[in-house]
């Protein structure tokens, strides 16, 4: 199955387990406390992280739990034109708007960097390598092979998959795994 066919076969998948809130509640949660339990997480100062769609792994609570601990975090700022994403520094929920495609963002002057300790990487199918496919842009394959990070991914089990690596896909250090049946 080529990579668009198989990003949209799962991308059904991610909207058809968001329609069962317990269940995907119950495996954010297990992914949750996995992520905070890692080392990487322990060690790092400056993580970033994508604001979630409702289908994806709910990332506005591990946000809000990011912050209580003192972490700084950081979140995607796509430029759309030069096809280039930076990470925008957050420190409040309540900073969050839509931006020309409809995606969160932070709508405050803060810091933008690139250095980051840890990078959590979202995704729409994942090898057991840690290669994934996302959402068709490579804004995160070009972030990931240009700077130097640890880098993790949160799923859900149905989002293992195998597919052909292509040459400039980069894969995540980290997988960790909700069992959602």
């Amino acid at each position: 199955m080529d990579k668009k066919l198989l990003r949209k076969k799962h991308i059904e998948l991610m909207k058809s387990f968001m329609l069962n809130k317990q269940e995907k509640q119950r495996a954010d949660q297990f992914l949750a406390n996995q992520f905070f339990n890692t080392d990487e997480y322990r060690t790092a100062s400056r993580i970033g992280i994508v604001l979630s769609m409702p289908h994806e792994v709910n990332t506005y609570t591990l946000i809000q739990q990011m912050l209580d601990d003192g972490k700084q975090v950081f979140v995607p700022e796509t430029n759309y034109q030069l096809r280039e994403m930076s990470f925008k520094h957050i420190d409040d929920l309540k900073h969050i708007d839509k931006d020309a495609k409809g995606i969160n963002h932070i709508n405050t002057k803060t810091e933008i960097s690139n250095e980051l300790d840890l990078l959590v990487v979202p995704g729409v199918a994942f090898n057991d390598s840690g290669y994934r496919i996302g959402y068709g842009g490579g804004y995160f394959d070009k972030f990931i092979s240009t700077y130097n990070q640890l880098t993790m991914s949160l799923i859900y089990d149905f989002q293992l998959s195998d597919f052909k690596v292509e040459t400039h896909d980069q894969p995540v250090e980290k997988l960790i795994i909700a069992t959602t049946r």
